[in-house]
């Protein structure tokens, strides 16, 4: 597609997002779709007097993101502000992958980020995960940079932490030279804004007390139970509906030293160079997809990181891409039915919301193990290593 029709379709599908979380046109319990923005501009005005959410168990960002919320929130009060950063930060995001497949003659990149909020959902702007994906999509663009690469992953991690999976993908050599750009803008970052706003880090701490939400995966188990013969509590806690059951600590702490033992492989694969020859958007989406599918949060705007990653991986597609691509579809489009349509549901355990629920987990899982396995195939076609071969 030429560059034109790409951006009339970016128009057409934003005006759709922007209509649909601003209740002008029907969408099914629009009213949701930007519902967490006005906690982001409730937070902002007691920020801009000064009060910050230290004590605050909603409160699960990194202190750059006050920073975004309370421009938003100077910029216009009612989550209009919000919804117009996000908007621009979208926006900066399409162009980005626009150029570069123009650079390619390939417009799959741009297709996919277009079809972000079609098969997601008008949340994608009601939500602030676009901001973190600017930089993480901004980072592997820009990868033969390590100034760039390393500065922007940075930026991305005083956003939100998960961006600090893509030193993952930092390429052959340049190690030492990211390592040093990702801490000075991080040391600089962190040291401004605990000047502005001091415990600004607290927020790592309430993370150890968070339960296992009713959507992530190690709660498919209670739900398809909570469906059947079983009756499962949940409860709003941490600013998501979590599962009040037995066992929960335990499938908390599996599933997560399972993300950290899958996560370890990688590093260990990238630190031998057994993935030199991998691409490295291709290395970022598997430890973002692991993080995600071993969280015990799995929350809808999520979809929006794998999005961007693939969006970037589409430039030199791995193996089985279509079908990689398929899946996170499928399964970004049951979270749209999920939340908001059948939310109410899925916490009560009916049959046709836990049964979609169960469709949206398995296939972002399939997607995973498929981009673990072509990380595998790459990492086992020289197990003859040398020297040369490892990073930095």
């Amino acid at each position: 597609m030429r560059t034109l029709p790409l951006t009339l379709t970016w128009v057409i599908t934003r005006l759709w997002v922007l209509l649909s979380g601003f209740q002008l046109i029907y969408y099914p319990e629009s009213e949701f779709l930007f519902s967490d923005v006005r906690l982001y501009d409730w937070w902002a005005g007691n920020i801009a007097d000064s009060h910050f959410p230290i004590n605050d168990p909603m409160w699960q960002y990194p202190p750059l993101a006050a920073v975004v919320f309370l421009l938003g929130y100077l910029i216009a009060a009612n989550t209009v502000g919000f919804v117009f950063l996000a908007l621009i930060a979208d926006l900066v995001i399409f162009i980005l992958l626009t150029k570069r497949g123009t650079q390619d003659t390939n417009s799959m990149p741009a297709m996919i980020w277009l079809a972000t909020p079609l098969v997601m959902g008008p949340i994608m702007l009601g939500r602030f995960d676009v901001f973190p994906t600017l930089a993480a999509v901004f980072a592997l663009l820009y990868i033969s940079s390590a100034k760039r690469f390393g500065s922007a992953i940075a930026i991305g991690t005083l956003l939100k932490v998960w961006p600090i999976l893509l030193l993952l993908a930092t390429p052959k050599g340049s190690l030492a030279r990211v390592a040093i750009w990702f801490a000075a803008t991080f040391s600089i970052g962190s040291l401004l804004l605990n000047l502005w706003w001091q415990d600004s880090f607290s927020f790592l701490g309430g993370q150890r007390s968070r339960g296992l939400q009713i959507e992530s995966a190690g709660a498919l188990a209670y739900q398809i139970w909570n469906a059947g013969p079983g009756n499962v509590s949940s409860a709003f806690q941490f600013g998501a509906i979590e599962v009040v059951a037995p066992g929960t600590g335990i499938v908390s702490l599996v599933i997560t030293l399972i993300g950290i033992a899958l996560i370890a492989v990688l590093v260990f694969w990238r630190v031998t160079g057994r993935l030199a020859n991998a691409e490295p958007a291709d290395i970022a989406l598997t430890a973002v997809l692991i993080s995600i599918v071993t969280s015990r949060v799995l929350s809808p705007q999520y979809m929006v990181w794998v999005f961007g990653l693939l969006a970037v991986a589409a430039l030199r597609p791995q193996q089985n891409f279509q079908k990689i691509m398929i899946l996170i579809f499928v399964s970004a489009g049951i979270g749209q039915l999920i939340y908001p349509w059948w939310y109410i549901s899925l916490q009560q355990g009916g049959s046709l919301a836990v049964l979609a629920h169960t469709i949206r987990v398995l296939t972002l899982v399939w997607a995973t193990v498929i981009t673990w396995q072509n990380l595998q195939r790459v990492a086992s076609q020289d197990p003859h290593r040398t020297k040369a071969n490892q990073v930095g």
